[in-house]
């Protein structure tokens, strides 16, 4: 018991920790006008060509956007025109007299809304105070199992981590060698366990442990994204900001792949986000295969690191 309340004390700190590790954000800009910030606040005062998206921070928009602004873990307050989307994932979402928004609004959250802003899209409100599903029914539980599994992504992440330290240690020095190895190791890994599922899907075990395998494997992926995304900035990051910031970016993808797409097209979106899906499972599976290998072949694999060293 001692040790589960100390385990939570300190995953509520890393969480209250997380965001001033970052207190200057990141920010990435595109050629097409987009712009990315991740860990900061945004305001846009002049023209924006393409697409806002902030991530564990806040946007007021007082011009106009040519593209969507997407808000993940923070509020949004629009008072200028956006000629796309307005999508704000548990946070507030508020749209001020100036508000021109041309296409949907979309929220998981509240929704304040003057008198004077206008919608030419339809408004969806998601888990809000006035929750209004006038979506798909598909979209729907598509955008709710994504969030749902990033949750148990972060929060089984953050923990194992925390666990297993040397376990993670030994991952995060192997992380980025041979990275064709494992996505191979990964994919025949991950094949095998899908069909393995299907064999046992009339148990109700086999897609608990499946699910359980997607989450663990989910993680040393997002390890790996976060750490080629900050490198740019550093070399050195701590592996609990490499894993969020993974996680963060495949979640965005995935959400952006999700809203971007027609609904019409519902064979195209699922094709995408089955490969995303497929790409983020295997290549984990076989960053853990590959630790597990490791760990069989000791010496070897210190005799090989000393090799590729000199």
């Amino acid at each position: 018991m001692k040790k589960l309340t100390a385990l939570l004390i300190v995953f509520i700190l890393l969480m209250a920790a997380a965001t001033p590790v970052f207190a200057e954000g990141i920010r990435v800009s595109s050629e097409s006008g987009d712009r990315i910030q991740i860990f900061e606040d945004a305001e846009v005062t002049g023209p924006v060509q393409g697409n806002i998206i902030v991530v564990l921070g806040d946007v007021v928009v007082k011009d106009r956007v040519g593209g969507h602004v997407i808000t993940v873990f923070g509020d949004s307050e629009i008072d200028a025109e956006v000629a796309g989307q307005v999508v704000t994932v548990f946070g507030k979402m508020t749209l001020r007299d100036g508000a021109r928004i041309a296409k949907d609004v979309i929220s998981i959250g509240s929704v304040e809304r003057s008198g004077g802003a206008v919608i030419h899209g339809r408004e969806v409100r998601i888990l809000g105070e006035a929750m209004n599903l006038d979506i798909d029914a598909f979209l729907y539980l598509r955008l709710t199992l994504l969030v749902l599994f990033m949750l148990a992504v972060l929060l089984t992440g953050l923990l194992t981590i925390l666990i297993s330290k040397a376990k993670y240690s030994m991952i995060s020095k192997n992380l980025e060698k041979n990275p064709g190895r494992k996505l191979v190791l990964g994919t025949l890994s991950f094949i095998g366990a899908t069909s393995l599922l299907a064999i046992l899907l009339l148990t109700l075990i086999a897609p608990i442990l499946y699910i359980i395998l997607l989450i663990l494997s989910t993680i040393p992926a997002c390890i790996y994204i976060g750490r080629m995304i900050l490198k740019a900035f550093s070399q050195k990051n701590s592996i609990y900001i490499e894993f969020i910031t993974g996680l963060i970016t495949a979640t965005l993808v995935k959400l952006i792949v999700l809203l971007i797409i027609p609904q019409q097209n519902i064979l195209l979106a699922t094709i995408v986000t089955g490969l995303i899906n497929f790409i983020i499972y295997s290549f984990g599976m076989g960053i853990l295969m590959e630790l597990h290998y490791l760990r069989n072949n000791k010496p070897n694999a210190e005799k090989e690191t000393q090799a590729t060293e000199k």
